[in-house]
């Protein structure tokens, strides 16, 4: 009964923020109204990751499906280009947590893990592995950047950004027999389910990602486009989960974090905007799939606006893998240095 009240609320968010043409509707509704009911009843809704990683997996498979020989050969040449680009979002993620650590009592372990954009969940798993981390605050300060980021970034590719196009067309599977759909749709749950024995992020995403371009790339077939009713449906699946998890009462516990977060998201969105730009200039690509590539928002997230705006999902895909490959792998070894080794003293 929970889950059917959640997702009742998650299609009425979808279907009034769609009514109002707001950016991402799908995604972003459920997430809104989700959260906002959540802050004023004081109740927390409930969502199944089952559910939500069956919606990642359709998504994913519609990431992968545009992947060929040719873009593989592209990413490889812009793998030097993806390590800038990461260096860059880190580092500003970092100054962030600078000020968030300069501007309020929390402190400088738990700015940095709530600060860099690595991911919620990636970010409180780590922050849960560091004695001197407060999990609340990571916790809050990354749904916010989430919700900082999810909301406005859709915004800015959609509408600001001149290669932005928010018309979605309804795709069509015709061309293609029901054998051949199966064989798709086998493909990308067993991407899943071996990502997730082999224990890589986001295994129910990346997992379809890589089976769908592997099987491209060895079979040279074309693969089905999702239609739209189902990409919407797994919009509102995802959203559903995404605002389900956030708890807003937690915020008033933090003085002063608000304003530091915001600063913190605009330095971090400038910086990705100014890499987005420079990378637009000296590769293929254009700008809005080079914003969305350098965004500090998760995989699924950008994923979903990639599909929506029709910006290249291979080279986003790849430039955000990257980085959260980095985040996980490497920096991990970062932050514990920099908490270790660095000093910092709170203004008197």
């Amino acid at each position: 009964m929970q889950l059917l009240y959640t997702l009742l609320l998650a299609i009425i968010g979808g279907f009034a923020l769609s009514l109002i043409h707001a950016p991402l509707p799908w995604t972003l509704g459920p997430i809104l109204f989700l959260s906002a009911t959540a802050y004023y009843t004081g109740k927390q809704f409930v969502w199944s990751l089952k559910i939500r990683n069956a919606a990642l997996i359709l998504l994913g498979y519609g990431m992968g499906r545009p992947f060929t020989v040719d873009a593989g050969h592209a990413i490889l040449e812009h793998l030097p280009l993806m390590l800038l680009a990461t260096l860059a979002t880190i580092s500003a993620g970092l100054f962030a947590a600078w000020l968030m650590f300069r501007h309020t009592k929390i402190n400088l372990t738990s700015c940095i893990l709530g600060c860099v954009p690595g991911g919620l969940s990636q970010m409180v798993i780590l922050a849960d592995e560091i004695p001197d981390a407060d999990l609340t605050a990571v916790t809050i300060m990354q749904t916010l950047r989430m919700l900082s980021v999810v909301f406005t970034i859709p915004f800015l590719a959609i509408h600001i950004l001149p290669e932005g196009d928010a018309a979605t067309a309804a795709a069509a599977v015709s061309g293609h027999d029901v054998t051949e759909i199966l064989t798709f749709a086998a493909v990308a749950v067993l991407g899943a389910f071996i990502e997730k024995i082999i224990h890589l992020p986001t295994a129910a995403l990346l997992g379809p990602i890589l089976s769908t371009a592997a099987f491209l790339v060895i079979t040279g077939l074309t693969a089905p486009a999702v239609p739209t009713v189902f990409l919407n449906t797994a919009q509102v699946l995802v959203g559903a989960y995404i605002g389900s998890s956030i708890n807003l009462r937690k915020i008033s516990e933090y003085k002063g974090m608000g304003a530091a977060l915001f600063a913190g998201v605009i330095l971090v969105l400038l910086t990705s905007a100014g890499m987005a730009l420079l990378l637009s200039n000296i590769t293929d690509a254009n700008l809005v799939t080079m914003f969305l590539s350098t965004a500090p928002g998760g995989l699924a997230e950008m994923g979903i606006v990639a599909l929506v705006v029709h910006a290249d999902t291979a080279t986003m895909t790849a430039y955000q893998l990257t980085r959260l490959l980095f985040i996980m792998l490497i920096f991990p070894f970062i932050a514990k240095f920099i908490i270790r080794h660095v000093h910092v003293q709170k203004p008197v």
